[in-house]
């Protein structure tokens, strides 16, 4: 994967490394998370003295991970203060898509602070030699057997955090303990407190049956995401029956002896045994801006990354028997950027405000302008109150926290499928937004499969002699890079007969981004000892004793490789034992990495759903461009120098803005590309694999960790692809504005029903004094909520635009449908009750107040539900089918809603509900307020057709808000229209691509040389 983090342009061994000493990125994030360290000057850092005692815990663990006896008072007391015991009771996907993200980094921040104190704390205490870690874990520097690893395993078990207990019971109530909740319980006092029992009871069923439904959902869902998350493991290079092999991290016991190189995440506490160059970094756990140096004989912390170098540590302590235990789960979780926790507030306290309102209204118009009264408690002897809880049940959308979770875990599922792991799922909605991706060139652009060419050789040099020595610099067995792999095996295949039995590596150096080079210390024939060395071809020149002789030549051939697009690789030996400071220059080997076949394609494809590609590489300029050109890209490629001294009299943004591409880029250079771009208002997605890309994906709004990205990198990131290419992210996209669309159809949906049902009901009773029974609005509600969660598998089309939240659009559209239908049933009421227009044409009988209730209720919930078919489709609704379930949900309903219209219920709430229509006591029945009764078919068939069409028109109130929003609107998608010109033996013309029309707005003229400007780096 390209990771472009090289101090050298054409730094072919680039991948996921950096020099960090000036700890530019980490001092970033240690900013961002608002921790106030002296990171400045290390010596003072580790030397700080005036620590209060009684605020650092000491450790509360043995060295070999066991709980002493004297420590088990300090060990449950640390396990208390890391305890969320809030998550025993709050549901996991409302947990991690509702809780404030303000609330949860103040906790972070705080912990990280408290964990730094308690590392300083640590390193006062001194720790132990070697020598006693060896005898207390009763192992040594070979590591365990499998059979003593599986007794150790079931002794401390996993090397995992457990999850804290959870409480079912408190689970399922947490469903009745929101803002939406809430107002339908207060309607349940109210029913209780009029000793309305019926009501209270059905209030409450719809409560519970809400709560049972969000809680199997959920869980079902929870789960699933879960188990994606945990596929994601880790895995650990270890030493087992004396054979190094890859394991699960969970897998590890104390005792193990692992290997850690660059880009891993450290699995468990550990002692370093051998170390060359390491540095770690401890931000993530301790808020520390620098990476921290470590030699033999020190603490390694749980959580921690490799940033440099590679060490052979063993294991001292696993899971919540480690130094930071739980507190180290906590400040390593994803940070989001996420917006449903806003949303969902703001749209509920629209809907709560906006039936307040309408309570208020009608109570005063009720109680003061018409005089009504309450005659007493129950049998519905207080109809204006009991007509208020009409407008508190059947406003509410109860459901939507539930809908909206569940839409986005089996999104989560279905991303998936798409060979991409959410590690938050609140990210799904970002991607959705998602308008701009900087994509890494290796192995995302290209194939990541370096073919290597014939070697370029100087002085006396063979091409035998270039190419053994690389392979003698690279690394054996599973630690080896796609250039280790493409050297080794065309050294072997080109070379069969060269000697290797009588050249041995005794000792392997890996990449160090310092001095840009891997290293093998060679035993060779006759005891002859001399070091073959690999890397940046600038920076292995120059320290070459031929460097006079050859230098300009090399460099010539640097270039010329570079402009055909092949990257170089320098390769030099020494004989100086044994300091090895004498280096001779061998030759170059030019590596080719071609793109994929199906880049082009998806760039284009990305253009059309108005995302534009900027592509990121540490390569050469030269290099970058010829990619680009294959590709079809554009061909405004710069490197960092000219961005900020640019001769085009514009800012440094705009530049980057405008770019299609960045080459010769270090880790800090991404974080600035996504910095800047950020500022000027634009989404954005960072693809990395390296440790050093992990601040540049941790600011982006969604971080993609590329299939084979380290697990560092995996961590930060919010999506983790499995499989290799561009296409993949692409079909992210488009997966992610599915989900999107079915929220946000959901969402305008419940507004304009809160707005249809609160107007519909209190202009009925304000206007003409009709009253309705709460039982009507309860069922209303539970056959619409019922309905609603199909929703998260419904049929919808992607739009060919980047989607975000806009709640203006979104409150404006609901509050269109919903005075519109509002409309329909004011108008159809008033036909019905104060004109004989139906019975004088269509021959229908006349209809009593319980009667029109029943038809009333009936033409509600059809012309109500009906609304989703209009909010779920961008165009006109007939030409876009919807899921199957949704079909099935809606026809289930509204078969129950007609038949309660058709036979109502018997007049409820009123004990004359036996009498029939023809009986002389029925008129004094009739003067009860909130009776309900069947219309008969004929006129459930009128309401039928009444609905049908009055939602004819509202395709165009939606095309019309959207033409007046956005300006511009499709009627008739495309997958229709294709239908239609096959009907009439035609082909659909071809749609110029939304994004490339952007692309040729900027007036920047980018003349030659600014494009091929070098670096002086």
């Amino acid at each position: 994967m390209d990771n472009n983090n090289n101090n050298n342009p054409v730094d072919p061994h680039s991948k996921g490394n950096s020099n960090t000493d000036e700890g530019v990125e980490l001092d970033r994030i240690a900013q961002d998370s608002n921790i106030n360290l002296p990171a400045s000057d290390p010596a003072v850092r580790r030397d700080e003295t005036s620590l209060p005692m009684d605020s650092v815990e000491q450790s509360t663990k043995t060295i070999s991970g066991y709980p002493s006896s004297s420590d088990k008072d300090s060990n449950s007391k640390k396990e208390d203060e890391n305890y969320n015991f809030r998550s025993t009771w709050v549901p996991k996907l409302q947990q991690e898509l509702f809780e404030n993200p303000e609330v949860l980094e103040s906790r972070r921040t705080k912990q990280r602070a408290t964990n730094y104190r308690r590392t300083l704390e640590r390193e006062k205490e001194g720790i132990k030699p070697l020598d006693n870690i060896f005898e207390e874990l009763k192992v040594n520097a070979n590591g365990l057997t499998k059979a003593e690893a599986q007794k150790r395993m079931e002794e401390v078990g996993p090397n995992a955090i457990p999850d804290v207990k959870r409480y079912p019971i408190l689970e399922f109530l947490y469903f009745m303990w929101n803002p939406l909740s809430w107002t339908m319980e207060v309607a349940a006092i109210v029913s209780i407190a009029l000793l309305d029992w019926v009501d209270f009871i059905l209030i409450c069923a719809l409560l519970l049956l809400n709560a049972t439904i969000g809680f199997i959902e959920e869980h079902t869902a929870g789960n699933a995401v879960e188990a994606l998350k945990n596929s994601l493991v880790s895995q650990v290079r270890t030493m087992r029956d004396g054979q190094w092999e890859m394991i699960p991290s969970p897998d590890v016991v104390p005792g193990d002896v692992i290997m850690l190189k660059i880009g891993a995440v450290v699995p468990a506490d550990c002692r370093v045994l051998e170390a060359e160059q390491v540095k770690i970094d401890q931000s993530s756990l301790t808020g520390e801006s620098l990476p921290v140096n470590k030699k033999v004989g020190d603490e390694v912390y749980s959580g921690s990354s490799m940033k440099q170098g590679e060490a052979k540590c063993v294991v001292t302590a696993t899971g919540v028997n480690t130094f930071f235990g739980r507190a180290a789960h906590l400040v390593q979780e994803t940070e989001g950027h996420g917006h449903l926790q806003v949303i969902l507030r703001n749209i509920g306290l629209f809907c709560i405000f906006f039936i307040a309102i309408w309570v208020l209204i009608e109570l005063l118009v009720v109680f003061l302008g018409r005089g009504g009264y309450c005659h007493g408690v129950g049998e519905g002897r207080c109809s204006p109150l009991n007509n208020a809880l009409v407008l508190l049940v059947g406003g509410i959308p109860i459901a939507m926290p539930t809908v909206l979770s569940v839409t986005m875990a089996i999104g989560a599922t279905q991303l998936s499928k798409k060979k991409a792991i959410v590690s938050r799922l609140a990210s799904i909605e970002e991607l959705a937004a998602m308008d701009i991706l900087c994509s890494d060139k290796t192995g995302t652009l290209t194939l990541n499969i370096l073919t290597v060419d014939e070697p370029i050789c100087f002085g006396d040099s063979k091409p035998e002699d270039v190419v053994f020595i690389s392979y003698l610099a690279c690394s054996e067995g599973d630690d080896q890079d796609a250039i280790d792999k493409a050297i080794t095996n065309y050294c072997h295949e080109k070379y069969p007969n060269a000697d290797y039995a009588n050249h041995q590596v005794s000792k392997h150096y890996p990449f160090n981004p310092e001095d840009k080079k891997a290293m093998g210390l060679v035993n060779g024939p006759n005891g002859k000892t001399f070091k073959a060395s690999k890397g940046a071809p600038q920076i292995i020149l120059r320290e070459s004793d031929n460097y006079k002789e050859i230098g300009e030549a090399v460099e010539k051939e640097i270039e010329n490789l570079a402009d055909r697009g092949y990257r170089a690789l320098g390769a030099s030996i020494s004989y100086d034992a044994p300091d090895f400071k004498t280096w001779h220059f061998l030759g170059l080997i030019p590596l080719f990495d071609p793109p994929r076949h199906d880049t082009e394609d998806t760039i284009k494809r990305a253009l059309e759903m108005g995302v534009s590609v900027k592509m990121i590489t540490g390569d050469q300029l030269a290099i970058a461009k010829e990619t680009a050109r294959r590709l079809g890209m554009g061909g405004n490629l710069f490197t960092i120098p000219y961005l900020e001294n640019n001769d085009l009299g514009v800012s440094e943004g705009e530049v980057i803005e405008m770019a299609d591409g960045f080459a010769e880029m270090w880790p800090e250079h991404k974080y600035k590309v996504v910095e800047q771009l950020q500022k000027r208002k634009h989404v954005v997605g960072m693809t990395g694999d390296g440790v050093n890309d992990a601040p540049a994906l941790k600011k982006a709004q969604i971080g993609i960790a590329v299939a084979g990205a380290t697990d560092a990198a995996r961590s930060v990131s919010d999506i983790v692809l499995t499989s290799s290419g561009l296409s993949v992210i692409i079909d992210a996209i488009i997966c992610s504005r599915k989900i999107f669309q079915r929220m946000r159809n959901y969402v305008i949906y419940s507004v304009s029903a809160t707005v249809r049902i609160c107007c519909t009901f209190g202009i009925l009773t304000i206007g003409w004094g009709f009253m309705f029974p709460t039982i009507a609005t309860v069922i209303i509600a539970i056959l619409n909520d019922g309905t609603m969660l199909t929703i998260a598998k419904d049929r919808v089309k992607p739009r060919n635009e980047p989607d975000e939240w806009n709640l203006f659009e979104v409150f404006t559209m609901a509050l269109c449908y919903g005075f519109y239908l509002v409309g329909s049933t004011i108008v159809f009421f008033a036909i019905i009750n104060n004109t004989t227009w139906f019975q004088d044409h269509i021959n229908l009988r006349y209809l009593h107040d319980s009667e029109i209730r029943g038809i009333i209720y009936l033409q509600v919930s059809i012309s109500g539900l009906a609304t989703i078919f209009v909010s779920r489709s961008q165009g006109f609704s007939y030409f876009e089918r919807p899921g199957f379930f949704v079909i099935f949900a809606f026809c289930l309903s509204q078969v129950v809603a007609t038949f309660i219209g058709v036979y109502g219920l018997r007049a409820y709430p009123h004990t004359c509900s036996y009498l029939e229509v023809d009986d002389p006591k029925y008129a004094d029945c009739e003067k009860f307020e909130t009776n309900l009764r069947g219309a008969g078919w004929g006129w459930a068939v009128c309401a039928w057709i009444w609905s049908f069409l009055w939602y004819i028109p509202m395709d165009f109130i939606k095309l019309g808000v959207t033409f007046a929003l956005r300006g511009k609107i499709q009627p008739i998608n495309r997958g229709a229209l294709r239908k239609i010109y096959k009907w009439f033996g035609k082909d659909l013309p071809k749609e110029e691509p939304q994004a490339a029309v952007k692309k040729e707005k900027p007036a920047f003229v980018f003349p030659p040389e600014t494009t091929h400007h070098k670096s002086n780096h």
